[in-house]
Order: structure tokens, then C-alpha cells, then sequence
């Protein structure tokens, strides 16, 4: 009963617009971003409770956000009519699964050991979480988008807005993978304040900020995909 009351779900969402599944994803995936913020801000201040507590909600969302996934990969019939070609259609969700499963991954991270960061990364940390944010949740807002995009027939000013927003989410990406870069040859240079464990933890750290940020990019690079063909 409740796998069919899933679909039946799934499929009247599909019948409205077969972008809506892709929005309630998409909500969920958002939620997830939202949490960055308050895990650094618990990590840095080392309320290692709250860390825990921030990272556990979050797995408890991300694993939400797979349960929408799942009923659209299993719901979506394969007669059924997309105005994008369905590969496409299938790749932009999994991009959008990607930036869940990257934030999960952040936060297992935070929970594995309990850090005293040296206060030199303190600011360039919050300058790279501040960024990486912004850009995921311009990607979550390109996603909002689609329902007016298939009205406007992926063309004319909608077209043009979208185009605009997956240009400056390039230009974002590429400015976090600098603002990656600096922060972890920073703290490589700390190497006498740290030990060798820590080190490698928050390097890792570093590089999964830089993977939300990536993950967000794909959302832009699929949706240009749509308005190439």
C-alpha cells in the first residue's frame, strides 16, 4: 500500500509538470546546504555536540532526499512525455543527489575527530563555506526554475536568465577551487601547529567543500545541455 501510494505520488507529480519530482528533490538537497553553515559555525566555536547533532540531521535529510530519488528512477514510465531527452532528464537529478551526498560526506567528516582549528584558517575557512553555499543554493535556484523554462519553450528571456545563472555558477566553481587551493596550502604551511592526522582530516575537509561546489556546477552544465537541443 505504501509503494502505491508512493507512486501514485510520483506519477500525479509527473502529470502536473515532470519537473515537480525534480523540485521536491531538489528542496530536500537545499536543506542539506542549509546545514553547512551552522556545522562550521559548531565546529569552529568546538561545540562538538552540536557538530554531531548538525550531522545527524543532515544524514536524516540526505536520506529523504534518496527516497525522492529512488521513486522517480522507479516510477518514471518509460512511455512517458519529457520535452528534454530523458537521459538528460535522469543526469540532473543525479547531479542534484550528487550535492546531498557531498554534504553528508562534509559532515562525516566533521564528526570523525574533534579539531582545534589554529585561528590563521578561521576567516579563510568561513570565506570558502560562505562561497561554496552561495553557489549551491544558486543551483538549487536554477532548479526552481524549469517549471518556467518549459512554459517559455526553453527559449526567449527564461532561457536567456538560465543561461546567465549556469555562466556565473562556472564563474563561482572556479573561483572556489582558488579559494580551496589557498586555504589548504595555508594550512599545509601550519604543519608545526598540527599534527599529521588532523592535517590530512582537514585537508580532506577542504577538498569535499570544494566538491559541493563542483556538484553545484553540473546542475548549470546539464541545464545547458537542455536548452542545446
Amino acid at each position: 500500500f505504501r509503494g502505491l501510494k508512493y507512486m501514485r505520488t510520483i506519477l500525479s507529480m509527473f502529470a502536473k509538470s515532470p519537473f515537480k519530482p525534480l523540485v521536491s528533490h531538489i528542496d530536500k538537497v537545499n536543506e542539506c546546504v542549509d546545514q553547512i553553515i551552522p556545522l562550521f559555525e559548531a565546529f569552529q566555536s568546538k561545540d562538538y555536540n552540536k557538530v554531531e547533532t548538525i550531522s545527524e540531521h543532515i544524514s536524516k535529510v540526505e536520506h529523504k532526499a534518496d527516497k525522492i530519488k529512488d521513486d522517480i528512477r522507479q516510477h518514471l514510465p518509460q512511455s512517458i512525455f519529457l520535452p528534454v531527452d530523458k537521459r538528460d532528464f535522469m543526469h540532473l537529478l543525479s547531479a542534484q543527489d550528487d550535492i546531498a551526498d557531498a554534504v553528508e560526506d562534509l559532515a562525516v567528516l566533521m564528526r570523525i575527530k574533534n579539531i582545534s582549528l589554529p585561528e590563521e584558517l578561521n576567516e579563510p575557512l568561513r570565506d570558502l563555506v560562505r562561497h561554496v553555499v552561495d553557489a549551491a543554493n544558486e543551483a538549487c535556484s536554477m532548479i526552481r526554475e524549469l517549471d518556467d523554462l518549459l512554459e517559455a519553450s526553453f527559449g526567449g528571456a527564461e532561457a536567456e536568465k538560465i543561461e546567465k545563472m549556469a555562466a556565473d555558477l562556472g564563474t563561482s566553481e572556479w573561483e572556489a577551487d582558488k579559494k580551496q587551493f589557498l586555504l589548504a596550502k595555508k594550512l599545509f604551511s601550519l604543519d608545526d601547529k598540527i599534527n599529521a592526522a588532523e592535517l590530512l582530516l582537514l585537508n580532506e575537509v577542504i577538498k569535499k567543500l570544494g566538491g559541493v561546489a563542483d556538484q553545484s556546477e553540473k546542475i548549470g552544465k546539464t541545464l545547458r545541455i537542455f536548452l542545446s537541443r
